[in-house]
This record gives structure tokens, sequence and C-alpha cells, in this order.
């Protein structure tokens, strides 16, 4: 899909074309459908009120024709933009009505994907205790469905709550088991991240060599895949790593390279800050 390649324009195209081709013909699960792939690319290019309409549009049509896998996956669209508009009481109150209906049609895998989302919010929220109980039932789900891929996103991001807890050993290890399976099934933009996130919990560890290594890893990954946001982070990452090993000269470079990039992308940011993936 193009959307996945970031040609957003030529999707949006694309998408409107097919939007009036489903409405000329009366194809009302078609032009559900249109409404929520225009929602998601309104959403990759950050334009979030646009995105709300989409895909508010496209709840009321499977609410309408009583499309429920349809309408659960709308409100947990609708759960995420809100996330990314700062409503999170909104956010929370969507992504627990597709939960809702994720149950009762048994949707685990969906189930499972909301419960992660709803992780997220609370994560932002800085509710980290309650992020770790929906991320845990995520991951309990993945297994259960043998989501290898969901499984590994669910570690990585019980790594980061615990990385906010000050738990730094069990943010190790749960980062450590998202690499192992991100590798196994050939992840590799996740495992470029997987490196990063040991590499921020080597440094609170203050195994500044590890992480350095990890970070060095995590970059060469960035680079291959063209991750150029990843690549910005692994040069701030290595250049507080090369400050905390009073390599000031290395420092500097690498946190000018960070910034260089951040610039070029038009990531305003965190410059030069650790950040997890």
């Amino acid at each position: 899909m193009l959307c996945s390649r970031g040609e957003y324009a030529k999707a949006k195209c694309h998408l409107e074309k097919a939007l009036a081709v489903s409405q000329d013909i009366g194809d009302k699960e078609g032009e559900a459908v249109d409404y929520t792939n225009l929602g998601t690319v309104f959403h990759s290019l950050g334009e979030y009120r646009k995105a709300k309409e989409y895909f508010e549009k496209a709840l009321a049509l499977s609410t309408d024709i009583g499309d429920r896998e349809g309408e659960a996956a709308d409100y947990g669209n609708l759960g995420t933009v809100f996330r990314s508009l700062g409503e999170y009481g909104k956010a929370k109150e969507y992504i627990e009505n597709a939960i809702a209906i994720r149950k009762d049609i048994g949707d685990r895998e969906g189930e499972a994907a909301d419960y992660g989302n709803l992780g997220n919010v609370f994560r932002d929220t800085g509710e980290y205790c309650k992020a770790k109980e929906y991320y845990e039932k995520a991951l309990e789900i993945r297994k259960q469905v043998c989501d290898r891929e969901g499984e590994s996103a669910d570690y990585a991001d019980l790594g980061t709550v615990f990385h906010h807890l000050g738990d730094y050993e069990n943010a190790k290890e749960r980062h450590e088991k998202a690499f192992v399976i991100s590798k196994e099934i050939g992840e590799k933009r996740r495992e470029g991240s997987c490196y990063g996130n040991l590499g921020i919990a080597f440094y609170f560890l203050r195994g500044y060599n590890k992480a350095k290594e990890c970070h060095m890893k995590a970059l060469a990954i960035s680079k291959e895949t063209g991750n150029k946001e990843g690549e910005a982070a692994e040069y701030g990452n290595l250049g507080n790593v090369f400050y905390s090993l009073k390599e000031y000269g290395k420092a500097k470079g690498q946190l000018e390279k960070a910034l260089a990039i951040r610039k070029d992308i038009g990531d305003r940011k965190g410059e030069g800050s650790l950040t997890e993936t």
C-alpha cells in the first residue's frame, strides 16, 4: 500500500477516488472502509482533526450497517486520534468501547491491540502502574494467539514502563525479550529500536560501554532501514553516553549530527535527549 511507503498524497488521491465510487454505487461497507483508510492517512500526516472527521464518518456507517468488527476498529482508531490530540479522557472512553465490542464478538487479536493502546494512554498521563497492567493483559493474549510481532511490541512497552518506574533491571529484561522475538521474526526496524532501548537501560545502570555498543548497533540498523528519526535519536543517545564517559569532543560531534537530522526532517522534539522508541 502507498501509505506504507510514506506516499501519503498519492494514497489520499486514490482513496478519495475509491470513496467516490463506493458512494456512487451505494456500497456502504466499502464507503466505511474508505473513510477509515483516509482517516489513517490523515493521522499519519499529523492532521488529527481531519482524521477524526473521517473516522467518525466510518463509525457512523459501521454502526448503521451493523458491522461490529468495523465499529470496534473505528472506536479504536478514534481513541488513538484523541490520544494524539491530548484528549486522554475521550481516548480512554473510545478504546474501552472498542474493547467491549472486541470481547462481544470474540476478536482476541483486536482486544490485545486495544489493551496496548489503552496502556499507551495511561503511559502518556504518567499512570505507569496502570499502563503496566494493560500491557500485561495485551501480552497475555498475544501469547495465546501466537502473535509474535505484538508480543515483541508489548515487551518493549513494558520495558519502557519499567524504565519510567526506575526499575532498570526489569526494563532491560523486557527489552531483551522484545529483541529476541524481533530478531527471530525478522523485524529489522524493531530490532533496531530494541537495541536502542537496551542501550538506555544499560546507560541508567551505568554500563556506559555496553550502552555505547547497543546504540551503535541501533544506529547501524536505523541507517540500513532508512529510519531518519531513529538515526537522530541514536546520535543523541550516543552523545549522552560519550558525555558520561567524559569523551566530550565525541559527545559534541554526535549531538551535532542528531541536531542536523532533526532539523532536516522537521523534528523539533528532544534534541540530544535519551529517547526510547
